[in-house]
């Protein structure tokens, strides 16, 4: 267990990354995960690519849409409603559409 988590901390150090907020939104991290991603469609992987597009999005929802301290409610309802909406489409995605 102690390997894995040298292994993480210097791939931080690698990238320059102090939190895992930060790790989100590095451009060669996203720029992984979108190379990851249109491998996986190519290869016909349906169920990891929605998973990687799922945790993206999320991120991505996550940090322009979730309520700051001291907000009210309706930016909270706001949050909650895209956050369905990506699930839906995902939902869509994975079981609805063949």
């Amino acid at each position: 267990m102690e390997t894995m988590s040298n292994f993480f901390e210097s791939l931080n150090t690698l990238l320059g990354v102090k939190t895992p907020g930060e790790l989100l939104f590095n451009p060669i991290f996203i720029g992984i995960c979108i190379a990851v991603f249109i491998y996986c469609l190519i290869k016909g992987w349906k169920f990891f690519s929605l998973t990687i597009l799922g945790l993206l999005g999320g991120a991505l929802i996550f940090h322009y849409f979730y309520p700051e301290k001291g907000s009210d409610l309706t930016q909270l309802v706001m949050f909650l409603a895209v956050m369905g909406g990506l699930l839906l489409v995902l939902i869509y995605l994975g079981f609805v559409r063949e």
